[in-house]
């Protein structure tokens, strides 16, 4: 099986100069950020149309494709190009010569929107990958639930290890009881992760909330991690979660009944691997999900939407454009403002109409309230999910 959790695409002419030097810094960069090479696979147009099982194309896993366009090359890859487009994937069109885009491209990209290749401008080009398979730090997320009196050394080792792995993790306690609102800040903090890490060790299902937790991560698509202590066994509510089953042997000198035990190192690496593997298969259904959903309602009112690397667009009257971009999680006010640098540095100029598309499924009422009211202030403006179809029918 694959152990590769996402994939690298590249299309067209794959023996320019510009290829080689997006592939290399690609990995340069990887590595400046903490990620092992191995998480990714670099397929061709070839693998593309090639069988999972011989190594070929995943569907299911966060895939980017660089189109390296060439005038004489006809349409090359056109059939891994249809296939990626059919499947939601992103593909950015490079492009070498000033006003032949559509010669270098093959129709089925004539209406997205390329970009000219230029060397000084590498590092930005290839953060739009980062960007689309979000592998910055920022958007890699993790939520760890746990019974202090039961694992809190382990979850400080998974703490300090998915850190080093750049992920952002949050610890959660079972020991706090005190605010009222402390279940919707729970559940506001889920939805915010990639995936729910439980440490379900001996004691930690006397907690009321461990079955609501598991049931708002299946309900928001975020993967959950069921760690189980020896002789703990996955119960009903817990079918849908990946299981890692711990025995003594995987803790030092196979100590495990006290809250300072710890797990073998290889262990903690085994974890962090699978931690990977599932955010990355769950932040790909999520984000298909949201984006399917508004594209699915706006053609339903007759308006079409095109997939670009990061963004939806959607050509208005007088070549207007409006850019629609997913907010997985919970959106920020920092979000809106890296959406806008984003999108300058996509189009040299900041776009008419820029919005984020979010769930607000269990986002706190206040959250969504300041958002509504920096709607009244940012250039970037939200729509939540449940308002689609009242929202497309407005700006029709």
């Amino acid at each position: 099986m694959n152990s590769t959790y996402y994939q690298l695409i590249l299309l067209g002419d794959t023996t320019c100069l510009a290829c080689e030097s997006i592939r290399h810094r690609f990995f340069e960069l990887l590595k400046e950020r903490g990620l092992d090479a191995s998480l990714v696979a670099v397929l061709d147009g070839a693998l593309v149309m090639a069988d999972p099982g011989t190594g070929g194309y995943e569907s299911y896993k966060p895939s980017f494709a660089f189109y390296f366009g060439g005038i004489g090359h006809g349409d090359k890859d056109v059939e891994a190009v249809e296939k990626l487009m059919e499947n939601g994937d992103a593909i950015f069109p490079i492009c070498f010569t000033a006003d032949k885009y559509k010669e270098e491209m093959p129709v089925v990209l004539h209406p997205v929107n390329g970009r000219m290749y230029k060397e000084d401008e590498l590092n930005s080009i290839v953060n739009v990958a980062f960007e689309e398979l979000r592998l910055l730090r920022k958007n890699r997320r993790v939520f760890i639930s746990y019974k202090r009196s039961d694992s809190s050394a382990v979850a400080n080792q998974l703490f300090d290890v998915l850190s080093r792995h750049q992920f952002d993790v949050f610890l959660d306690t079972y020991s706090i009881r005190g605010a009222a609102d402390f279940q919707a800040e729970l559940h506001h903090r889920i939805t915010d992760s990639d995936v729910l890490i439980q440490l379900n060790s001996p004691h930690f299902k006397d907690s009321d909330w461990c079955e609501e937790e598991i049931s708002e991560a299946n309900a928001r698509r975020v993967g959950v991690l069921q760690i189980n202590w020896p002789g703990v066994k996955p119960g009903e509510a817990d079918q849908l979660s990946a299981v890692r089953q711990l025995d003594d042997v995987d803790f030092r000198r196979k100590r495990w009944k006290r809250s300072t035990s710890t797990l073998k190192t290889k262990v903690l690496g085994d974890i962090a691997s699978k931690i990977e593997e599932i955010r990355a298969r769950n932040i790909a259904a999520r984000q298909d999900n949201l984006t399917g959903e508004f594209v699915k309602e706006a053609e339903r009112q007759g308006r079409t939407i095109i997939k670009e690397p990061t963004f939806l667009v959607e050509r208005r009257g007088n070549d207007e454009f409006w850019y629609y971009i997913p907010a997985i999680g919970v959106p920020k006010s920092d979000d809106c403002h890296e959406s806008v640098k984003m999108l300058e540095r996509w189009n040299g100029t900041l776009p008419k109409k820029v919005y984020l598309i979010y769930d607000d499924l269990s986002i706190l009422p206040r959250w969504i309230k300041h958002l509504e009211w920096l709607n009244e202030y940012l250039e970037v403006k939200t729509i939540q999910k449940r308002d689609f179809e009242s929202w497309l029918k407005k700006t029709k």
